[in-house]
């Protein structure tokens, strides 16, 4: 009896854990169908940038609609990616994905898109139907397509979004807050992970990394790839 009484302790008083839930730095040079359920228009390509921060490859994404994770994540989390925006100056990102047509999709809309460029656009999908709700750059500080950046998405319960933006390469103090949005529709409280472009849209993606919330991947010491790409990541 009295282990019993130790064991509920121990679970009582144990701290929650943080970790990293997912990581995807596509250097592989393959899509890797255990970790994703792509579209046909998702294609892996060599860094033509050859941007120190990246690896020797990208995922490349055209249209296509939606293309989901595999698992799912939890109610809360933090989502980091690279991205450069190029035809049309729109990104695609999809949370809490049931399926292709109920999602969450928030897109960073750069200083060429023809939808309100400058600003995040907040995105549900709910039985195929679209709602947009664009909030606009609280830094006040432009984003252009064919550029670079480190995107940051806190994903929290209570429907509630909040998004960061800064240099690729950079850790969370120089990410800039640019939005928040919360879903008065509370739509969807868990899901899938991925990307959703639509016909005329063009855009590069790496260094996906999914956190616990908070959780700092930047106070760890590297082991991959990643390491080189995040400076001090590595994967738990």
């Amino acid at each position: 009896m009295r282990h019993v009484i130790l064991l509920a302790l121990i679970f009582c008083v144990s701290p929650s854990y943080s970790e990293i839930l997912f990581e995807e730095n596509f250097e592989s040079g393959n899509i890797d169908k255990d970790k994703w359920t792509p579209q046909g228009t998702w294609v892996i390509k060599d860094n033509a940038d050859d941007h120190d921060e990246l690896g020797k490859h990208v995922i490349e994404i055209q249209g296509g609609d939606v293309g989901l994770s595999v698992e799912d994540f939890p109610k809360e989390f933090d989502y980091y990616a690279d991205f450069k925006a190029m035809q049309n100056g729109l990104t695609g990102f999809v949370f809490h994905g049931q399926d292709a047509g109920n999602i969450y999709m928030h897109q960073v809309s750069t200083s060429s898109s023809g939808h309100t460029p400058q600003h995040i656009r907040w995105h549900r999908r709910v039985g195929g139907g679209w709602t947009a709700e664009p909030g606009a750059f609280k830094d006040g500080e432009d984003r252009d397509p064919n550029v670079w950046y480190r995107v940051k998405f806190e994903v929290r319960t209570a429907y509630k979004f909040k998004a960061y933006i800064g240099p690729v390469g950079g850790e969370n103090d120089d990410l800039s807050f640019v939005s928040e949005w919360t879903d008065s529709q509370k739509s969807f409280t868990d899901g899938k992970i991925g990307f959703r472009m639509s016909g005329g849209e063009q855009a590069q993606y790496d260094n996906i990394v999914v956190s616990t919330p908070d959780f700092d991947i930047f106070s760890v010491e590297p082991t991959n790839k990643l390491a080189m790409t995040w400076g001090s990541l590595k994967s738990k």
